[in-house]
């Protein structure tokens, strides 16, 4: 047989215990609904990520298509829109990582073609070190020849060689023709040229020729450098050649080049023949020239007003996200209180049951006869004679107590008798065995077996591995 649980009597503090039993339910709903609201804000969150993500391509692709399109002001405003959008994700994820690189490499190349080479070049950069991050050697490759190209564009020559170098590193690695020839005539002008490495911007712009560069950006550049080395022979040859150009700046550089070899070798006709040419291509180019300032100024403007704008918009939604979260606060205030005012009315509640219960205690002999044999066994506390209504009296108190308790034993095991109940209740209240039997008027080794006879015979001991004690307490 088990080992009976020991309990101590039901006293005052035992309402306590029941007020503490329903504050902890009340408390136990309190994570509850924190985490109703935290997941509720996770779920928005993150379905405000995949939106924003989505936007953000949407744009990318707009952005590229204005690009090719060349409206370049219209493909700054998509990619700014996209910048905007995916940076309302999560910044670790490598999809994010990828479309925030692309979207900033193609809005510095927005920046860049309306000379705004300040703000491209930070783009630039960042792209590049998004891409190095994720390993994509491609995409790593075409933002250092953008940070090259923007590098230069400011006067950062060192840089820009340093980029340029790195990035036709990578295409010969991926063995990307295109893009080599590229680079072997963009760093030729943007660096070699300016440091008047001519001879390293000939080889290099002549192996971008053989590739199949742009023949007339070739020959220009090679014309330059043989001129500038005193190869005139060749340089004439590389000039004429950048002549047959479509650009009015070409021929207007050619020309004029033309016309010093030309006077330098005492030909006076064919140099009068060039300097027209030069004047007359310096005006085409120079209206040309006005023009594209002018729609530069225009573009620059419209940017910034852009720019403006999406400031304003993103400083707008900020203040909406503030509000949203605001508004949860508020939420989440209100039901913590409300449970606040739950625990409160739960506590009262208690208290209340505690003053009656004192009360109906004080007045139930059973109860008191029984707490004095506890405390004390003299002759003063065996002098008790207990009446039927004072037992009644009692099996009701612990009714109260333990939620129709008496009724819920009978229906489970419905031979119990009236007297059987009463030292059911007693065992229930907690009260020691030899307490019980002087209660119940027997000897100790009787009460004994007489709780062992209503075990086996009426509560299906031979069924049940619990103690008697144990049997009453589960209920």
């Amino acid at each position: 047989m088990a080992a009976a649980v020991i309990r101590q009597p039901y006293t005052y503090a035992n309402v306590t215990a029941l007020y503490g039993k329903q504050t902890n339910e009340t408390m136990k709903t309190k994570p509850i609904i924190i985490s109703v609201f935290l997941a509720l804000a996770i779920l928005t969150a993150c379905h405000d990520e995949t939106g924003h993500f989505r936007e953000a391509e949407t744009c990318l692709e707009q952005g590229c298509q204005h690009i090719a399109d060349k409206q370049t002001e219209a493909a700054a405003q998509s990619l700014s829109q996209a910048l905007l959008a995916i940076d309302r994700c999560d910044p670790t994820k490598p999809e994010v990582k990828r479309l925030k690189g692309l979207i900033e490499d193609n809005l510095g190349f927005a920046y860049w073609k309306h000379g705004l080479f300040d703000e491209a070049l930070p783009l630039h950069t960042d792209a590049a070190h998004l891409f190095r991050d994720l390993g994509n050697d491609t995409l790593l490759m075409n933002a250092l020849r953008n940070c090259g190209r923007t590098a230069a564009s400011i006067g950062d020559i060192e840089a820009a060689q340093k980029h340029y170098d790195e990035a036709l590193q990578l295409a010969k690695k991926l063995n990307d023709e295109t893009t080599e020839r590229e680079l072997l005539l963009n760093s030729s002008l943007d660096v070699l040229m300016a440091k008047e490495d001519y001879g390293q911007a000939i080889e290099r712009v002549g192996k971008a020729l053989a590739k199949g560069a742009d023949a007339d950006a070739c020959h220009l550049t090679l014309g330059l450098a043989h001129y500038y080395l005193s190869h005139d022979s060749l340089a004439i040859v590389h000039l004429n050649e950048a002549t047959h150009s479509d650009k009015a700046g070409v021929r207007m550089s050619a020309y004029q080049s033309l016309h010093y070899l030309y006077q330098f070798a005492g030909d006076y006709q064919k140099a009068l023949e060039c300097h027209e040419l030069f004047n007359e291509n310096m005006m085409q180019a120079d209206r040309e020239h006005r023009n594209e300032q002018m729609q530069r100024i225009k573009a620059e403007y419209d940017l910034q007003m852009q720019k403006n704008s999406l400031e304003a918009e993103q400083k707008l939604r900020s203040l909406y996200l503030y509000l949203i979260l605001g508004g949860l606060v508020v939420a989440l205030a209100v039901v913590l209180l409300l449970l606040r005012q739950k625990t409160l009315s739960a506590k009262l509640k208690a208290e209340e049951m505690k003053n009656q219960m004192e009360l109906e205690l004080k007045k139930n002999k059973v109860y008191v006869t029984a707490l004095a044999l506890t405390e004390q066994i003299t002759a003063s506390t065996l002098d008790f004679d207990l009446k039927e209504n004072e037992w009644d009296d009692f099996v009701t108190l612990i009714d109260k107590v333990y939620g129709d308790f008496t009724k819920r034993l009978t229906e489970k095991y419905p031979t119990l008798t009236k007297s059987d109940l009463q030292i059911c209740c007693l065992t229930k209240q907690g009260f020691s065995n030899q307490v019980i039997s002087i209660l119940m008027n027997l000897q100790t080794n009787s009460y004994a077996r007489r709780k062992s006879r209503i075990k086996q015979e009426k509560m299906n001991g031979l069924e049940d591995d619990r103690s008697f004690e144990e049997i009453i307490n589960d209920l």
